[in-house]
């Protein structure tokens, strides 16, 4: 798991140092908010990092809820981008609608409530493992909250994906569109995952570091299909190009 946590976070930072440029110009920095969301979460996943900032903050695992609310904000540009760039009304208005606000809300009261209810000293990085027996019918719920609205988000995503995957639009984008939707997959997975117990889970927990890939590397290759597109004009080599 070390060596796939640093993985994970290697990508995050080649693929956001590789889009500073376009970012600079003023080209879709709301993907570049997202690669530097999803850098940021992949740093703080990293135990010894997590640790580090954890005891800069005073060693309560504040860093814990702090990842869960980046992992969100992460869930929920992606969401809104992907719908909007495949033209996903629907998705887009239960992402950006009352559902979507809702449940947002809901979520991060659940996160903020079970964290709450936790003893936190002397737990281990990331609060998945009960660090006391009071924490034992705790820790699977606020593991679960965290991961209940990037699965809403996810599973959003699902229909408008196939879609695209299974359309006639150039190889790129449909396998940008295919890395994506294996992201979304593995993230509403972690839901369910979450409430298997530490020691029965088995090699399960790489689902969240799979999600972050399939997402990250989904959002490159709809890039470089925007590259290769702009010179010779084909608009559909890529997701809706603008500003934002």
């Amino acid at each position: 798991m070390a060596t796939l946590e640093w993985a994970t976070l290697l990508v995050c930072c080649t693929a956001l140092i590789l889009r500073v440029p376009d970012a600079v110009k003023g080209r879709n920095r709301t993907v570049f908010g997202i690669l530097l969301l999803a850098t940021l979460c992949s740093m703080l996943a990293v135990t010894p990092i997590y640790e580090a900032v954890d005891r800069a903050l005073g060693g309560q695992h504040a860093t814990s809820l702090i990842l869960r609310y980046l992992v969100f904000a992460t869930v929920l540009l992606v969401g809104l981008r992907v719908t909007k760039g495949l033209a996903a009304a629907r998705g887009h208005a239960l992402i950006a609608g009352a559902a979507g606000r809702w449940a947002l809300a809901l979520c991060s009261l659940a996160v903020l409530a079970t964290f709450l209810l936790m003893e936190t000293a002397g737990a281990p990085a990331g609060l998945q493992v009960p660090s006391a027996a009071s924490n034992a019918g705790v820790a699977p719920y606020f593991t679960a909250a965290g991961r209940t609205y990037p699965a809403f988000v996810s599973l959003i995503l699902v229909p408008p994906l196939v879609a695209a995957v299974r359309s006639r639009q150039p190889r790129l984008v449909r396998a940008g569109a295919l890395l994506v939707l294996l992201g979304a997959l593995f993230a509403a997975l972690s839901l369910p995952v979450a409430l298997v117990p530490a020691d029965r889970a088995g090699g399960l927990g790489f689902v969240n570091y799979a999600a972050v890939l399939g997402y990250v590397g989904g959002l490159v290759l709809f890039w470089f299909s925007g590259l290769i597109a702009a010179p010779s004009g084909n608009a559909k080599a890529t997701l809706r190009r603008n500003r934002d």
